[in-house]
């Protein structure tokens, strides 16, 4: 293949990925607008009773680790590189004897974890009968533990979809599990009057189990249609399930050790909670959902539509064209991510009073506070979150798991370290906004002086351990890049990438600091208009500001969106001719 022939296939592959990601984008903003709904309802019906939707929150918590782990991360990461080489070489009845003996593994794996769990949770239960939070939460766990069955298995079905360029029906399937949450809300709201209480809460832990088989039902005949056909098999003989098996315990290990930060973090926040700050849980889940937004609808999309791409590379031993691709990515990430995250974190408090302060306060100024803050301190690492799923998923397309997995293991330690430190450190924040804006500061006269950061240190925490992560990520990449194709061309591209990180951070700065402006120039008023002008019109002129810095720097990414969403058109007119 020419030079120029690899320079336009490389060119029609990243509009590929953008125009994937731009479809999986659209498709999760519906899924992330009804999830904040979702999250609305249940401020307004258990927002009244915390430690209610603390003890829910932690046990939905559980079933939803096991399925990043085991469901969309692990295996997923385990089985994909395969599945794409197998389909690639031998053919799609290779490929779909690998994902029915896949799949037919993991239905039988989480259904005896699943089983096991329950019946420890119910037995617990008589242990800490008296303590009502603590009950609460086993027995809710209890509830949702089939979850992770379903859901496992639905994100492996989503990991196939995609493996087959696919990437619409994967990005609805969270949009059948917020319909589902809306569902049990409705059944609450119209035969119990709304009223949220401890009894309340299972008619929304069963509906979480509908949302589970739904996702299953809906994803197998699109399978089918793409000739992917599924089957009950036990086959543990099959060379494609031993290299998927071979892969999956170094992936469990390393991404298990994520997920061993994420609880680790929510069993912090739920101490916090027993301890009398009641609500711990929910702000910090509040500010993690709201951080999931942009994180979902632009970060996660370009990882995951780029994965595919990557194994492809991977598989051909083409490091250059997989370098290429993942600085592509990294720039994509950038150009979106980052002004979304100071926007995130500079209109934190707007936002979150605009979406689940009440009239009637019942979710209050110190509540809202304590969910801005620990929004604020997520979106300080909202773009090293997104990057850091680009660069796992280059080490698994690559089939290398060891080094994903040291990292990850020593960010188990940091993480923890930095959470005993950071939930006691003082809110330097609150200090420095009364100062500066006095009386306009809704700070002021909250807490009493020295007031720790608490919950918010814990998404700190989080920011600061994405960030080490992906420094040593990046570092690994070179190690292993730069010698194939060379110092000369790896040096070539990742300075366009330092350049292209450069010019697009000028411009998000300079779009943080007018939009911060923008917001202080409102004082604060309860009434629902003034919320939405504080929330909206920053907003607005943020967007303004940022497409016009893109032209003034400039930064050239605008350009390349601009180019691909015109191409969109005559490329599928031509493919329909």
């Amino acid at each position: 293949m020419s030079e120029n022939e690899q320079d336009t296939k490389s060119a029609e592959e990243t509009r590929d990925v953008a125009r994937g990601a731009l479809g999986v984008s659209m498709l999760t903003v519906a899924s992330r607008v009804l999830g904040l709904v979702r999250d609305w309802c249940l401020i307004f019906m258990f927002g009244s009773v915390a430690w209610v939707t603390d003890a829910f929150l932690l046990a939905f918590t559980i079933p939803n680790l096991f399925r990043r782990l085991f469901g969309e991360g692990a295996l997923s990461a385990a089985f994909i590189p395969v599945f794409v080489h197998k389909r690639e070489q031998e053919g799609e009845k290779p490929a779909s004897r690998l994902a029915s003996a896949t799949l037919t593994l993991l239905a039988a794996w989480t259904m005896a974890m699943a089983g096991a769990g329950v019946f420890l949770c119910f037995g617990l239960d008589q242990v800490f009968s008296e303590n009502a939070q603590v009950s609460l939460t086993l027995r809710l766990t209890g509830v949702m533990l089939p979850f992770l069955c379903f859901i496992c298995c639905s994100a492996l079905m989503s990991g196939m979809l995609q493996s087959v360029r696919s990437f619409s029906v994967p990005a609805l399937m969270p949009v059948i599990l917020n319909l589902c949450f809306l569902s049990g809300f409705y059944y609450v709201y119209v035969y119990y009057g709304g009223v949220g209480d401890e009894k309340t809460i299972y008619y929304v832990a069963y509906a979480v189990l509908l949302a589970g088989i739904l996702q299953l039902v809906f994803q197998w005949p699109v399978l089918a249609a793409k000739r992917v056909a599924l089957l009950p098999r036990f086959s543990l003989q099959d060379e494609g399930v031993r290299q998927v098996l071979k892969a999956l315990g170094p992936t469990a290990l390393g991404l298990g050790v994520v997920q061993v930060n994420v609880l680790v973090d929510n069993l912090i926040a739920y101490a916090l909670s027993l301890q009398g700050a009641h609500g711990a849980n929910t702000y910090l889940y509040l500010g993690n959902r709201l951080m999931q937004f942009p994180l979902g609808v632009f970060g996660i999309a370009i990882a995951s539509t780029v994965f595919p791409f990557l194994a492809s590379h991977a598989a051909r031993g083409d490091d250059k064209a997989l370098l290429e691709r993942v600085t592509s990515a990294l720039r994509m990430v950038a150009f979106i991510v980052l002004p979304a995250g100071i926007g995130l974190a500079v209109l934190a408090d707007p936002l979150v009073r605009m979406i689940f302060q009440r009239p009637d306060l019942a979710f209050d100024n110190v509540a809202v506070y304590r969910t801005a803050l620990v929004l604020g301190c997520y979106s300080a690492g909202l773009v090293f979150f997104s990057a850091q799923h680009v660069l796992t998923r280059v080490y698994y397309a690559r089939k290398d798991y060891a080094a994903p997995v040291r990292i990850a293991v020593w960010m188990v330690f940091v993480n923890l370290a930095l959470n005993l430190i950071l939930i006691h450190a003082p809110d330097l924040y609150r200090r420095w906004d009364v100062e500066i804006y006095g009386r306009w500061s809704l700070a002021a006269e909250m807490f009493p002086s020295g007031e720790a950061l608490g919950e918010a240190g814990v998404a700190l925490a989080t920011s600061i351990t994405a960030l080490l992560n992906v420094l040593l990520l990046w570092r690994g990449l070179k190690a292993r890049l730069a010698p194939k194709i060379g110092v000369e061309s790896w040096e070539k591209m990742v300075g366009k990438l330092h350049l292209s990180f450069l010019r697009i951070f000028i411009g998000a700065v300079a779009m943080g600091l007018i939009v911060y402006w923008a917001r202080q120039s409102i004082p604060y008023e309860p009434e629902l208009a003034i919320r939405l002008e504080r929330a909206l019109a920053p907003t607005v002129v943020g967007i303004l500001i940022y497409l016009a810095a893109c032209a003034v720097i400039p930064i050239p990414e605008l350009g390349e969106f601009v180019k691909i969403r015109r191409k969109k058109k005559p490329d599928a007119e031509k493919t329909q001719s």
